[in-house]
């Protein structure tokens, strides 16, 4: 290897199956609270109205107009109401639940420890770079495995910053000791990852696994499953 690669990774969506450990998660609490007998409607109802919720309370806190302690019940509490069950106390516990819950499962993106082993094998540097809240992120990366492969795990509240500010991925190289040219960041989401990155000034590959990639994406590469990756970095 001629020349330093320091790979920054997302967690959600790119290493750690979000959809299918959350649904899990979900559909147990949703079980073991008597939701159905409480509300108006099977799981699929309560989980059309819970998706709608949390993708709002998530844009809020992504635009500084929620507080981490809020969004945590604040989502259950609008989806309950949707559902047909006004209970501020049950949705504090099922937001508590939920992250207590969530990231003790252990489903993967397909060829996630295989393609970080053989990355590894080439000699990179493999950090994390996360939204995500610092308790919850440390628990799936170490429940998983993932931490095996990995030199860094960096969260938006440890740095202070969320992607896709620019002062997020200059905290991370900071933290690293890393060159913007030396710097790769590969996520599933286009506006954080992609575009931040770019901004940024580091390369960037999008795992687009549902070839949703804008026209004019400024990534570097895109990749549709985490193995092509393989073939695209250094």
């Amino acid at each position: 290897m001629s020349a330093r690669t320091v790979l920054f990774f997302d967690l959600d969506r790119t290493l750690w199956d979000f959809e299918r450990n959350s649904l899990e998660t979900l559909k147990g609490l949703f079980a073991d609270f008597s939701l159905a007998e409480r509300g108006g409607g099977d799981f699929d109802a309560f989980n059309a109205v819970y998706q709608r919720e949390n993708a709002q309370c998530w844009a809020d806190y992504r635009q500084g107009k929620m507080q981490e302690e809020v969004l945590r019940s604040e989502r259950f509490k609008r989806a309950l109401k949707g559902f047909g069950v006004d209970d501020l106390a049950l949705a504090e516990k099922l937001g508590w639940q939920y992250v207590e819950r969530g990231p003790h499962q252990k489903h993967l993106i397909p060829g996630t420890l295989e393609v970080l082993e053989a990355l590894r094998n080439r000699g990179h540097e493999i950090h994390i770079l996360t939204n995500g809240f610092s308790d919850v992120q440390h628990l799936k990366v170490t429940n998983t495995g993932i931490s095996t492969w990995i030199d860094n795990l960096l969260t938006s509240e440890e740095l202070g910053h969320l992607k896709p500010a620019q002062a997020c991925f200059e905290a991370a190289l900071q933290f690293t000791g890393t060159r913007k040219e030396e710097a790769w960041m590969i996520g599933d989401d286009h506006g954080a990852d992609i575009v931040g990155g770019h901004d940024a000034g580091w390369k960037t590959v999008f795992f687009d696994p549902d070839g949703q990639s804008p026209p004019d994406s400024p990534a570097s590469a895109q990749v549709s499953a985490l193995q092509e990756l393989l073939a695209v970095l250094p």
